[in-house]
């Protein structure tokens, strides 16, 4: 008895040591640049990076159980874990379905051409220390009672992937559950994307032959009443107050507060009565398409479920990062659209359908703008809500809006010498300390009133005067984000008979 509680002790150390390890290479790396200050912040940081390497901890008792499974599955997990760490650290990226994408797509070539000397040194090194540690156990370490651990440690794991979504959702953004989860979400978009969807107009007969450029931007979290162009007392939007030719509309109510379900809702012919219909019907883009258009899709967010298969409709789809997500802290700039943006304008088919899917105003806001645009000050320093006041917050997402505006303006300028409509639209707005309420997803006033505007180019003014009267006699009505998909096909002159005229902003009946 003596010997098995001696034996089960060494196990337990044994699994310590590794977790531990694996924990310092593997997940610290996602924390160290964690955007927190002070000791409560420190604190935070090692309580969280302790909470995420529980499953890991769990994982390596289960590998551990059998020296067999131990030696053949442990360098793997080191060698998979080191890789995904070495991007983390050096390139602050992170897994994510886009990262499994294109490494599955792209050829052998340009895949390795990723891959440092430095990397395949430390890769290299850090696996054939992990088959040492598995030899080790091998031969060192013995442990009965196996069905026993077993039975313990799968149940802990259910439960703390079960007791809490906030826990468990970090969980999934952490090595080695960041593998399995990724790897799940990639076949779920893929499986989404092949998702038989009904053609909302299967009868459209029509192909454009005038020249047009149709530009949808999908902002993120921008609230309306933090626009300069709509009365807000800080100028945000110093430059689209100087377009002319741009008409905003401030009074849009959107029904979701949060991004899946509201793009979903956005592109196709949902509405209030009808919300089925995101998950049933094509949207407006494959309408594009059948009308002789060029469709693009250029992203600088994750994909989502609920609206991949859209994605996917485009004729071209473009990850502008795919290697990061909202779990990371590193710069993430809207900038990176315009290079894709501009060769897209420049292909040489005449009519093109552009939607570009900003990370706009999501939090944590320092991320979404460079330092050059810190001009609302103090700023928000951790992502720890409560660690900021109000005041720092609030200047923080100002300033995300200030560079969102040079973006959004470039985007403009880049469509004056065509003939060219924009139209912008925020998934939802955001909750700025109304009522204790922060950020979005929640039931707030402030969530439910996106930003809005149009802009259209001299040519596009000549050769739709209807079209733009109506649009600055209907700017101070009310709509739901309904109107999009019924606007967008009118404004482009298409012929669907599934566009209401109570939907339409260009409506001129």
């Amino acid at each position: 008895m003596l010997q098995l509680h001696h034996d089960t002790k060494k196990f337990y150390l044994f699994v310590l040591i590794t977790t531990t390890i694996s924990g310092i290479l593997f997940i610290l790396p996602d924390f160290i640049f964690y955007p927190t200050v002070g000791f409560k912040g420190a604190v935070y940081t090692a309580l969280h990076w302790a909470l995420n390497c529980i499953p890991l901890l769990l994982i390596f008792y289960i590998i551990s159980l059998n020296r067999y499974v131990y030696l053949i599955s442990f360098p793997i997990f080191i060698l998979t874990g080191t890789t995904i760490a070495y991007y983390s650290y050096f390139y602050k990226a992170t897994l994510t379905p886009m990262i499994i994408d294109a490494t599955l797509n792209n050829d052998l070539r340009t895949s390795l051409d990723v891959i440092t000397p430095y990397q395949a040194i430390i890769t290299t090194i850090i696996f054939f220390i992990s088959v040492f540690i598995a030899r080790y156990r091998y031969k060192n370490i013995h442990i009965s009672k196996t069905t026993y651990h077993l039975a313990v440690a799968v149940t802990i794991l259910i439960v703390i992937f079960t007791i809490n979504d906030r826990v468990s959702t970090s969980f999934y953004q952490r090595y080695p559950i960041s593998l399995f989860y990724n790897l799940n979400e990639y076949r779920k978009l893929n499986a989404y994307k092949n998702t038989t969807r009904i053609n909302p107009d299967p009868t459209l007969k029509y192909k454009a032959n005038e020249e047009l450029i149709v530009v949808f931007v999908i902002g993120e979290s921008v609230r309306a009443d933090h626009l300069a162009i709509n009365g807000y007392k800080r100028n945000t939007t110093p430059l689209l107050t100087k377009q002319k030719n741009l008409v905003s509309f401030k009074n849009i109510y959107s029904e979701y507060t949060y991004t899946n379900p509201s793009v979903a809702h956005i592109l196709t012919r949902a509405d209030s009565i009808n919300p089925e219909l995101s998950k049933t019907e094509k949207s407006f883009i494959t309408l594009f398409k059948n009308s002789n258009y060029r469709c693009t899709w250029i992203a600088n967010q994750d994909a989502s479920t609920s609206y991949y298969s859209f994605m996917k409709e485009a004729d071209s789809l473009i990850f502008v990062r795919p290697e990061k997500s909202v779990y990371t802290y590193s710069n993430w700039l809207d900038s990176d659209i315009i290079p894709h943006y501009i060769s897209t304008l420049n292909q040489p088919h005449n009519n093109k359908l552009i939607i570009l899917h900003t990370i706009g105003s999501h939090w944590f806001y320092n991320s979404h703008y460079p330092s050059s645009y810190k001009k609302f000050n103090p700023i928000a320093k951790s992502k720890i809500v409560s660690q900021n006041t109000p005041e720092e917050i609030i200047n923080s997402y100002d300033n995300s809006i200030l560079f969102s505006d040079k973006i959004l303006n470039e985007i403009i300028e880049n469509l004056k010498n065509k003939n060219a409509i924009l139209i912008y639209l925020s998934d939802h707005g955001e909750s700025l300390g109304e009522n204790g309420n922060w950020l979005h997803a929640s039931d707030d006033k402030y969530l439910k009133n996106p930003a809005c505007f149009v802009w259209y180019s001299d040519t596009y003014n000549n050769n739709n005067t209807l079209k733009i009267k109506s649009l600055y006699n209907n700017k101070n009505r009310r709509y739901r984000t309904d109107f999009l998909f019924h606007s967008i096909l009118a404004a482009s002159s298409i012929p669907s008979k599934t566009i209401k005229n109570k939907l339409n902003i260009f409506n001129y009946e």
